[in-house]
């Protein structure tokens, strides 16, 4: 009775029928492999072949023989059934196979327990397997050769794929001093391929035998050990179920989710670019406005002049006109000013006659003496009031007598003298607070400069090396900020501010240092050898590969770090420990312990005899500090040594003021002491010329009494003088009038005649009117002499306006050079053709204004696109495929109850396999997650930018953590995505009429026989799922290895666990040690004997056929070569006999329960009549 007719139940013909189209085993050779030295050939019938011979014959290396070509290495378990669930023999391996590993012995030298090997030395194995196929016709070599040099801990390999038989021992001798792969395909010719891995010859073998995957070889592999198997879930999850296509598609899904991460990058890149760049618009609005505002108050500025001239001739003409108005009225006034003055004159004379006849000649004397003295008193008088103002200003009154005046005159002189010393003494002392003033200015000046530069270059460096940056910069094309000085981007550790004298005074030469990148070093050198930069300039060439020193934990390198962002981190690191390894110590005595150091103080020790100490600069002052100093903190500095510079200003100016009061104070008495002691006693002496006048007047009072008529003649003559003398002057004074007017008039009228000789430029007429406004602001009707002080503030009030409006332009502009430095920082590529200056302003505004018409409209629409087919496609697929993945389970588990169906698993009942959802929590907040992704791309029309982005978010967030390989992400991802873990299996033993009698979720409970009987079922409906394709009836590859498989069970359970394999149309090889025999032989058209000599080194195959079918392969006397013996052989399995040794009494044998008599039927073939194997 073949295998294969022994299935069965309904679908046993179709079954049978199928098998023809199966892919079955049909030879094993194998070439030095463990303890089988040689060759050996063993065929394989196609209803199956039984293993079987004493423990540690070899049985399990033969199967081992098998795994190794059909098995992936990282999968493959050699001697998987001798082992515990989960574990391996590690002592097995592909070279103790190849060197023949046999035994373990103890060193008589050491003692240590070794393996022993049949093949120490150099050698070479092999294994070569062969399947079949009726029809259509096809025969398969899958051959895997190995090469060990002597000494070697591993083997050189070929795996080959050969069409049709081949012979494994033609091709050893082609491997004898290693794997020829050019020799063997010499001889192999087009019927072989070659391959440089396991995975793409295990991926052609699968092809052509009708695997369906590496599951399915996993699986075949784990069935041969299939005594150990206990869960029913890890059997069917692991073995039995693909590997969900839920994994390819989150790797696509992730894998694609770059372009819409990187759209979204383009995205947030955009708006970023757009918010960065849009304060430059109004920015541009100031400037232009500034820009507009300079013009306006330049050309009123440079209109002042012409708008004055048009003013002055319009106030000339006003003047003129009334000057000669004036004049014409004056001519008429003079002209009777002088008649009157002559009538009054002519009315003294005739009174002064008539008064001459009445007082005759003693009187006039003494009259005319009178009035001279009274005009000496008069002038004594003025003298004296003259010396009391300058005596007023000493502090001291007129003396009243000749010696006091005479002492007055020598206290006079002394003061003079000491007077004169102390003004040159104030003179030198102003002269000093002077130059203060002025260096203040100066040092004002400069700071207001360094202030501007600051800004405009946000750099705290010196200016010269800032200018020579700049011309560098210009020279090159390139941007200031990619050649930083190390001071920009070097800072002292936090803590270690107490410190900044000493590492001021070691590392302010290289914090003046540029860095210059290796790029642009060729660029940077031509320029600096062209460019006349005006200063000293040191600059480094980057180089990378430095290696960092190690220095003591008090080196001032411990104090410096680089500012965190700086593209140069690493490289500064290691040059600060290379060069600034100095201890940082105390005072001079700790500087003599050390090699090289520095004090707190500045002093540094670079060597055992090299001091230095520069105080040229004051390392407290922070202007003076190099390193660390943002442009911030610089401004800060500035701005505070600028209050210090004014405040003192203010007391130089306050010092001045003082000095100036007190010298001018001085002067004055000096001045008075000279003035007053240029009088005489005589010029100041009042009293005696008021006793003289007093005396003539006496005189002339007693002759006046004497003359009657004399004194109205006085009065009258009193009277006409003083109408002469107010004649005389109204008369003068008109014609000093007219005289003025007259020269205003002529004045005036050359001054017009200049006015109009000259070329009058033309004033634009809203220029004029602006003026106007200005000008009558300050004074509506300003004089000709007011002109000139009103154009000048209006002038200042222009150059303010002016400045101001310059002022907003340089902020506006800093602003905008700023972001434009930014913004070619973070998007250089984007940056490329622009650079960070005002002449760039417009080309920062055209991207600008691209970026909000063109670019962000474009990548904000490509990211909804992308957004929403990645939402409903990939998403959407992933979401869909987890949902119908218990689903699909279960559909595809419904042929393998059918299957099952067709074999009792125990009397009246079948077994069943049952599918259940194992509903995860995890796995509940992952399909919604996908849900909420998914369904906002249904209402993309109406999906704000703000529920996009949150689309957006949780999307990134599913594939960040699905693209993680942090470990608690891949629990997570392997929970969500393995739809294997989703379900669980229950195996339900179900009577004839459907109802379930027990359930199975694992091996727990059961005796050693039902846990094999129910692994076995399991794993033939496993093997049936993962093999056979939707609508077949039988599996394409047929070969299962079964290896001790029921060395637990009983007769009835064996054979039903063998019929529901044989029922799924698969050939067996089964292995076990000469138990059960008869019941396996019912399954299996062939037996092998294998035997093993009793030092264990040399395994030994006999055959015996069951049947001779068309299919098998005849075999002739087959003998045992040696590997030294010969170089090719042909050799194979001794073949006991053809015959089948059940006999015609197996049926009876098998119904009357004597199971041994029948395995000794089969025991007998493989021995001699003295009962030897």
């Amino acid at each position: 009775m073949s295998a294969v007719s022994s299935a069965k139940g309904v679908g046993a013909g179709t079954v049978q029928s199928a098998t023809a189209g199966q892919h079955r085993l049909a030879r094993i050779q194998v070439y030095n492999w463990g303890t089988f030295g040689g060759y050996h050939d063993l065929p394989v019938p196609r209803s199956g072949l039984l293993l079987t011979g004493p423990s540690g014959s070899g049985k399990s290396s033969l199967l081992d023989a098998l795994s190794a070509v059909l098995v992936p290495a990282k999968h493959l378990r050699f001697n998987a059934a001798a082992q515990d669930a989960g574990t391996n023999d590690r002592s097995r391996t592909v070279l103790s196979y190849v060197r023949g590993a046999y035994r373990r012995v103890t060193q008589e030298t050491t003692g240590e327990v070794v393996t022993d090997y049949l093949r120490p030395g150099a050698t070479r194995s092999g294994i070569a397997l062969t399947f079949t196929r009726l029809h259509p016709a096809d025969t398969l070599t899958l051959l895997k050769l190995y090469h060990v040099r002597s000494g070697a801990d591993s083997a050189s390999q070929v795996e080959i794929l050969v069409e049709g038989q081949q012979d494994l021992v033609e091709l050893i001798g082609m491997i004898r001093e290693g794997v020829d792969k050019r020799r063997l395909r010499q001889h192999l010719g087009d019927r072989a391929r070659f391959f440089q891995g396991y995975s793409s010859f295990a991926a052609a073998f699968r092809r052509r035998l009708g695997l369906s995957g590496e599951v399915a070889q996993r699986l075949l592999h784990r069935t041969q050990a299939a005594k150990s198997l206990t869960s029913l879930d890890t059997l069917l999850r692991d073995f039995m179920l693909d590997t969900p296509s839920t994994f390819s598609l989150a790797d696509d899904a992730v894998e694609q989710f770059a372009e819409l991460r990187d759209a979204h990058a383009a995205v947030v890149d955009a708006r970023r670019q757009e918010e960065i760049l849009a304060p430059l618009l109004p920015l541009s609005h100031t400037i232009s406005r500034a820009q507009q505002d300079q013009e306006l108050s330049e050309k009123l500025s440079q209109s002042v002049d012409a708008y004055v001239r048009r003013l002055r001739r319009d106030r000339l003409e006003q003047t003129r006109d009334r000057a000669r108005a004036a004049v014409t009225a004056l001519d008429g006034e003079v002209h009777n000013a002088k008649r009157a003055e002559d009538r009054a004159r002519a009315e003294v004379q005739d009174l002064t006659t008539a008064r001459a006849g009445v007082a005759g000649s003693e009187l006039p004397v003494v009259q005319a003496r009178l009035e001279s003295a009274r005009k000496d008193l008069a002038r004594v008088e003025d003298q004296l009031r003259n010396l009391a103002g300058h005596l007023g200003v000493l502090g001291t009154e007129p003396p009243q007598t000749a010696a006091a005046f005479a002492e007055l005159t020598d206290q006079l002189d002394r003061e003079a003298r000491e007077l004169r010393v102390q003004l040159e003494s104030f003179e030198v002392e102003a002269h000093a607070v002077m130059r203060d003033k002025l260096e203040l200015v100066d040092q004002l000046k400069a700071l207001r400069a360094e202030a501007e530069r600051i800004t405009s270059t946000r750099s705290a460096m010196a200016p010269d090396l800032l200018d020579a940056r700049e011309i560098i910069s210009r020279a090159t094309g390139q941007p200031a900020s990619v050649l930083p000085f190390v001071g920009e981007i070097l800072t002292i550790v936090e803590g270690q501010e107490t410190w900044r004298v000493a590492v001021e005074a070691v590392a302010s030469g290289f914090a003046r240092t540029m860095l210059v990148p290796e790029r642009l070093y060729r660029q940077v050198a031509d320029a600096v050898d062209v460019q006349r930069l005006g200063t000293r300039l040191s600059y480094l060439r980057v180089l990378p590969g430095g290696e960092a020193r190690s220095v003591s934990p008090d080196a001032l390198a411990r104090k410096l770090r680089p500012v965190e962002g700086t593209d140069y981190a690493q490289w500064l690191d290691t040059e600060i420990l290379r060069r600034f390894d100095h201890r940082c110590v105390e005072d001079a005595a700790a500087l003599a312990g050390v090699e090289r150091g520095v004090t707190r103080a500045g002093q540094v020790k670079s060597s055992r005899t090299a001091h230095l100490k520069d105080d040229r600069r004051d390392l407290t002052n922070p202007r003076f500090w190099t390193i660390g100093v943002d442009a911030a903190q610089r401004l800060d500095q500035v701005s505070q040594e600028v209050d210090r510079l004014r405040r003192r200003e203010r007391e130089v100016n306050a010092q001045l003021e003082d000095l100036t009061r007190r010298t001018r104070q001085m002067q004055e008495r000096h001045d008075a002491c000279l003035r007053a002691a240029e009088s005489t006693w005589e010029e100041v002496d009042v009293t005696t010329a008021s006793g003289i006048v007093a005396d003539l007047e006496a005189q002339c009072g007693r002759l006046t009494q004497d003359l009657p008529g004399l004194v109205e003649l006085d009065t009258r003559l009193e009277a006409a003088r003083v109408a002469e003398e107010q004649a005389r002057e109204r008369h003068i004074s008109l014609r000093a009038n007219l005289k003025q007017q007259r020269s205003r008039l002529e004045e005036t009228t050359k001054e017009l005649e200049r006015l109009v000789v000259e070329d009058e430029p033309d004033l634009d007429e809203s220029l004029s009117e602006e003026l106007d406004k200005r000008f009558r602001s300050r004074k509506r009707h300003p004089t000709l002499d007011e002109i000139g002080q009103v154009a000048t503030s209006v002038t200042r009030e222009l150059s303010q306006e002016r400045q101001r409006a310059l002022r907003q332009e340089n902020e506006a502009l800093r602003d905008a050079v700023s972001i434009m430095v930014r913004f070619g920082e973070q998007w250089p590529a984007a940056g490329a053709d622009v650079r960070p200056e005002p002449a760039y302003l417009d080309d920062h505004l055209k991207v600008l204004k691209d970026l909000r018409a063109d670019d962000l409209p474009r990548h904000e629409r490509r990211f909804s696109e992308l957004l929403q087919s990645q939402s409903s496609q990939n998403i959407g697929q992933l979401a869909s495929e987890i949902r119908r993945a218990v689903s699909q389970v279960r559909t595809r588990i419904g042929p393998v109850n059918d299957a099952l169906q067709d074999t009792e698993y125990s009397p009246g009942h079948h077994l069943r396999i049952e599918v259940s959802e194992r509903r995860l929590p995890v796995v509940a907040d992952f399909l919604a997650d996908l849900a909420t992704i998914s369904t906002g791309s249904l209402d993309l029309a109406d999906e704000t930018q703000q529920e996009a982005e949150a689309r957006f978010e949780l999307l990134n967030a599913v594939m960040t953590r699905l693209a993680s390989s942090e470990q608690r992400d891949l629990t997570w991802r392997n929970q969500c995505l393995d739809t294997r873990l989703h379900v669980s299996f229950t195996a339900v033993e179900r009577d004839e009429h459907g109802t379930a009698v027990d359930y199975y979720e694992g091996a727990g409970g059961l005796s050693g026989g039902q846990r094999q009987k129910l692994v076995v079922f399991c794993l033939a409906a496993a093997l049936r799922y993962q093999l056979t394709e939707a609508g077949d009836p039988v599996p394409g590859y047929a070969l299962v290895v079964l290896d001790e498989a029921f060395d637990k069970t009983d007769t009835e359970f064996t054979r039903a666990g063998l019929d529901v394999f044989s029922g799924f149309g698969f050939q067996l090889l089964l292995a076990t040690p000469m138990k059960m025999l008869q019941t396996l032989e019912e399954h299996v058209g062939g037996a092998a004997m294998v035997t093993n000599d009793a030092e264990g080194r040399c395994s030994q195959l006999s055959l015996v056929l069951f049947e001779n079918t068309e299919d098998t392969e005849s075999v002739g006397d087959a003998e045992h070569v040696d590997d030294a013996e010969k170089e090719r052989v042909v050799a194979g399995a001794n073949v006991v006999g053809a015959t089948d040794p059940r006999g015609a009494d197996k049926t009876a044998a098998s119904a009357s329960g004597t199971h041994e008599d029948n395995e000794e039927n089969l025991f007998s073939v493989f021995t001699d009549e003295e009962g030897s194997l």
